[in-house]
């Protein structure tokens, strides 16, 4: 029987190969429209996109087409997906951030240009004006120069900003996929684009990036949507800054396949496991934690305790903290900080403190 471990690599590999698959495309689309160069000019030298003849694609697919193949082509250099254990993505959504330092970001070189997938797609709202369901396939993570913005790999000296392109599916409003467009095989995946600050010196929240979001779409607040994404692509980034993050390559098992029988798709040199330790222990604790509430209240029948001052039960938060080091601490890292409960023991078998315990946090 294949195990749980193993059933997540293939469903993450799946998404890789997916989105691998969509990125490549766009590349073959330019190439058959005699726009093959374009993407080269995205890395190497800027292009006036507006001079260029609109009898086969409209400047809005042109652009869309070239961004998608440089970043394809960047990614290709090291092919570096890391794939996200379930667990682990469901622990970081609850995890608050802050106000970061542009400099964390720089430690995304570590892995340039790192695609991570995520082995169980969770759900996200879509288009980011907030119009739709679907799920997050992957993040793609890749450097950026200023002022020409120019692409270039997240290991690069230049990098003024990490470029984030964040891959959903939209689905059906009953949650179902969307049928392919006409000729296609696969349904349409959508690609939101936003940059994250990494100059010495910058200070962000995610509220900053989400409101540069709205900005590009004419709006001055954030959606919902686009407040969750913001966040979300946040949050990943600034685990995989981490010097501690949970990141492993898996050890190759079984027999090598036998030639031509391999997937035919660009498979990545470096196949990460992002979590998979670390994401099913948290898992693991918060259902001790939990148990742990039911026993505590059996054993004193929902009551508080017997005597004497203590602390009002509630659950400190979990969160992603940036610390400095170095000569004259000019260096930063991050540190995953997890959840715990104070006096959890008060807690009766529905989760709640007893009355005159708990006092709302300011």
């Amino acid at each position: 029987m294949v195990s749980k471990d193993v059933e997540l690599g293939r469903a993450t590999a799946v998404v890789a190969e997916r989105v691998v698959g969509e990125l490549t495309a766009a590349d073959r689309v330019l190439h058959k429209a005699g726009l093959g160069h374009l993407p080269d000019y995205a890395i190497n030298g800027g292009v006036v996109l507006s001079g260029i003849p609109q009898d086969v694609l409209n400047l809005y697919e042109v652009r869309q087409s070239a961004t998608l193949a440089a970043l394809w082509r960047l990614w290709a250099r090291g092919k570096n997906v890391a794939a996200m254990h379930p667990d682990m993505a469901a622990e970081l959504t609850t995890y608050r951030l802050g106000t970061l330092p542009g400099e964390l970001f720089r430690n995304l070189g570590r892995i340039p240009n790192v695609m991570v997938a995520f082995a169980e797609p969770p759900a996200m709202e879509v288009s980011v004006g907030g119009t739709g369901p679907g799920r997050l396939l992957a993040i793609l993570f890749c450097g950026r120069t200023d002022p020409d913005k120019l692409l270039c790999l997240t290991s690069d000296h230049r990098m003024d900003e990490v470029a984030v392109t964040v891959i959903c599916e939209p689905l059906a409003e009953d949650g179902a996929p969307l049928p392919p467009p006409p000729g296609g095989t696969t349904p349409v995946l959508e690609y939101c684009h936003l940059s994250i600050p990494a100059r010495t010196g910058d200070r962000f929240t995610a509220e900053d990036l989400a409101m540069r979001l709205a900005r590009k779409a004419g709006r001055t607040e954030p959606t919902a949507a686009e407040q969750a994404l913001a966040t979300r692509a946040l949050q990943v980034a600034v685990y995989l800054c981490s010097s501690k993050a949970d990141i492993v390559q898996p050890v190759p098992r079984g027999k090598a396949a036998k030639p031509g029988k391999q997937r035919r798709w660009n498979k990545p040199d470096t196949f990460l496991r992002l979590g998979w330790r670390l994401g099913p222990r948290l898992k693991a604790a918060r259902v001790r934690v939990q148990e742990m509430r039911r026993s505590a209240a059996q054993s004193t029948g929902g009551g508080g305790a017997a005597g004497g001052w203590r602390q009002y039960t509630h659950l400190r938060s979990g969160h992603l903290k940036t610390v400095w080091y170095g000569p004259g601490k000019t260096l930063s890292d991050s540190r995953l900080i997890e959840p715990y409960w104070v006096s959890e023991d008060l807690l009766d078998e529905d989760g709640h403190a007893p009355e005159g315990i708990i006092r709302p946090l300011r």
